[in-house]
């Protein structure tokens, strides 16, 4: 049965220990798992165990990136399994395909649930008061946003009903631009203003009543 014969800490991460299993480096430890193991010199370890505790190791290690990821912005479950695979991948040295299937990040992402760090609901509502806070866009464009980080449709049907009114939105995405179109005769106006806020993400009877009002205003 193997025997720890030493324990040091690693120069570049204070945190990580290196232990040695019978004078040959076995594996790299976090301070927090060598105090819960209780690991010392002179004790024994089997195959099983060893196995263990690199495994419980590696998910806290990501759990850890995963919080500091995680303390710019909120993230919806997609990007930080996005991030996981990743970190898999580049300290596995495998395809990132590959590393998606690994079982360990369904592991840290329910750790990461259980504690409340990510919650797609919360994420939700999070990015739509962001879109529409700095830079106003339409429903259709934000729901499209919602969709591809993979947001499930439940979610997005929930946070559609928290949507301000959408041409107060249009009228407030259209504020930089409304004096440039303005200088344009009537049709060149209409249809720079039509252009624009589909662009922005706007459906037709929206930019229908944005134009209406605004014309009223001319």
């Amino acid at each position: 049965m193997p025997k720890i014969t030493a324990i040091t800490s690693q120069k570049k991460k204070p945190s990580r220990y290196n232990i040695y299993l019978d004078e040959k480096f076995a594996f790299g430890i976090e301070t927090e798992s060598l105090l819960k193991r209780n690991l010392k010199i002179g004790q024994d370890l089997t195959q099983d165990e060893v196995k263990e505790i690199t495994k419980e190791d590696k998910i806290g290690n990501l759990v850890n990136k995963s919080l500091n990821f995680l303390s710019y912005r909120p993230r919806s479950q997609s990007e930080v399994e996005v991030y996981l695979a990743k970190k898999i991948a580049d300290a596995e040295d495998v395809k990132f395909s590959q590393a998606k299937q690994s079982p360990i990040i369904i592991q840290v992402i329910d750790k990461l649930k259980k504690y409340k760090f990510i919650n797609d609901y919360e994420f939700a509502k999070w990015f739509v008061q962001s879109r529409l806070r700095t830079n106003p866009k339409g429903s259709k464009v934000i729901i499209m946003e919602l969709r591809r980080k993979k947001i499930d449709q439940s979610i997005i049907d929930k946070v559609q009903n928290t949507f301000p009114d959408q041409k107060s939105q249009a009228l407030k995405s259209l504020k930089k631009k409304l004096e440039k179109f303005r200088k344009f005769p009537e049709p060149i106006f209409k249809s720079k203003v039509y252009m624009y806020l589909g662009s922005r993400g706007f459906d037709s009877e929206t930019i229908r009543e944005t134009i209406a009002f605004l014309e009223k205003k001319r």
